[in-house]
């Protein structure tokens, strides 16, 4: 009895050919699955940092990417979840799950969902809301800014931890 081998891969491509290559459909899945989240987000999705003032860019930032300041950390999936640790700098901390949804303009709103941890008194309440927008600060560099939404709470600025490694890094990106 004679058997053949193809080896793996290239076996199969040989047997096969390119329609039914595993691998075919996956891609084609992924490509979409990014295409709809650019389109979820329009055209706010990527914004390419650099800019005036010689400000050393560190590529482009999304909604999506890690954004990080002094006790605080903001990560959000494309499935319009996430997670958001926020602190005051001294003990108080608290880490929600979250909810996000995108604004006719280049803005998403995240609103607080369910509480995970907490230390201290406490650093926000169900349902609280934020506009998060994502703006060049002067040198260039592409900062999120988390605006509340009611009174009594100061806008916080978040940056990408490339961001807070970079040179001439924004003061608001120190922690």
């Amino acid at each position: 009895m004679r058997t053949h081998s193809f080896g793996g891969f290239a076996g199969r491509i040989r047997r096969h050919g390119i329609a039914s290559r595993p691998w075919t459909q996956t891609v084609l899945r992924m490509a979409s699955a990014l295409l709809a989240a650019v389109a979820l987000v329009g055209g706010s999705a990527t914004v390419h940092a650099g800019g005036p003032g010689g400000a050393v860019g560190v590529g482009p930032v999304s909604f999506f990417d890690e954004w990080v300041a002094h006790d605080s950390r903001l990560q959000l999936s494309q499935s319009g979840t996430g997670t958001f640790t926020i602190g005051d700098g001294a003990m108080d901390t608290d880490q929600w799950s979250v909810t996000w949804k995108k604004n006719p303009s280049d803005s998403i709103t995240i609103t607080l969902a369910t509480l995970i941890a907490r230390s201290g008194p406490g650093m926000g309440n169900v349902g609280d809301q934020y506009i998060a927008t994502i703006q060049p600060d002067p040198t260039g560099f592409q900062l999120l800014y988390l605006h509340p939404i009611g009174a009594g709470q100061p806008t916080r600025t978040y940056c990408t931890p490339a961001e807070a490694k970079a040179p001439n890094t924004p003061q608001a990106c120190r922690t």
